[in-house]
């Protein structure tokens, strides 16, 4: 119960924030001119790029820790 109410102020509180941030400010694109968005799009898709950046990079990270435990064992598994 208190996980869905907590939930439910959270929503309640990212719409509000919605609501308040609907102007539209220009982008400039790489290729082309300025468009013009509403900012909470710009917020959530920075939220989302930095998101995504954080997860691959843990990614990444995880599976080279497991490379590097791989060849650890190796030698062990397989005594000559």
């Amino acid at each position: 119960m208190f996980k869905a109410m907590l939930s439910l102020i959270i929503i309640i509180l990212l719409v509000i924030f919605s609501s308040q941030n609907m102007e539209h400010t220009p982008v400039n694109m790489v290729l082309g001119g300025p468009v013009s968005v509403p900012l909470i799009l710009v917020i959530a898709g920075a939220f989302i790029a930095g998101y995504a950046t954080a997860l691959f990079t843990f990614v990444i990270s995880a599976s080279k820790k497991k490379k590097t435990k791989a060849k650890q064992r190796l030698p062990e598994q397989y005594p000559r």
